[in-house]
This record gives structure tokens, C-alpha cells and sequence, in this order.
């Protein structure tokens, strides 16, 4: 099975397709990520809260979690990965590298 998936920048949404057999079979997700982004740059602009038992990394939204399984391998929705300080670390590169705009501290 062949992968591919899409950036559109049209309305802030992702698409995506898949290929099977040589046959094309389109499926599309599409979600409004302007919240995710809005909220991270207020979670950035607040600052760290040093009384809070973690540091959030950024704001993932769904389509983005799931260009980054489908492109990258890495499903962040998989508690496995979670656990596995390497695959988090491959994550958290992808995000800085191809999300900034997701990040609310580094």
C-alpha cells in the first residue's frame, strides 16, 4: 500500500490520500487548526507555570498526529510511543521542525 499525504494550506486543513493496488481510493481529513495555533501562541506568551508537575511541549491537533504517523511513523496516540524516550524524541523534532507555529515551549 503506497502513503501519501498533503499539506494544504486552504482553510488550515490537511489532506490526505492513500493508494491501493494501484487503484486510487481518496480520503480526506480536514480539521480547523487556527484554535490549536491561537492557543499556543497564548501558552507561549503566558510563560512556563512553575507550579505545574510538567512542561506541555505544544499543541497537537488530530490531523496533525495523524500527517505525522501516516508520513513520519511516529503515532503519538500509541502509548508504546509515548513510553519510548527515543520515538518522543523523534517527535518532538518533527514538531520543531515542521510545527513551530504548535509549540508552546521548547
Amino acid at each position: 500500500m503506497e502513503k501519501e499525504f498533503q499539506h494544504s494550506a486552504a482553510d488550515n486543513a490537511l489532506d490526505g490520500r492513500l493508494r491501493f493496488d494501484g487503484k486510487k481510493r481518496k480520503w480526506q481529513v480536514k480539521q480547523d487548526i487556527k484554535p490549536f495555533v491561537e492557543e499556543a501562541k497564548q501558552e507561549r506568551d503566558i510563560g512556563f507555570n512553575k507550579k505545574a508537575n510538567y512542561r506541555k511541549f505544544a499543541t497537537i491537533p488530530d490531523v496533525v498526529a495523524i500527517e505525522i504517523a501516516t508520513k513520519y511513523g511516529v503515532n503519538i496516540h500509541d502509548e508504546n510511543t509515548q513510553r519510548d524516550k527515543n520515538e518522543m524524541s523523534k517527535f518532538k523534532k518533527i514538531i520543531i521542525q515542521n510545527y513551530p507555529y504548535l509549540l508552546v515551549s521548547t
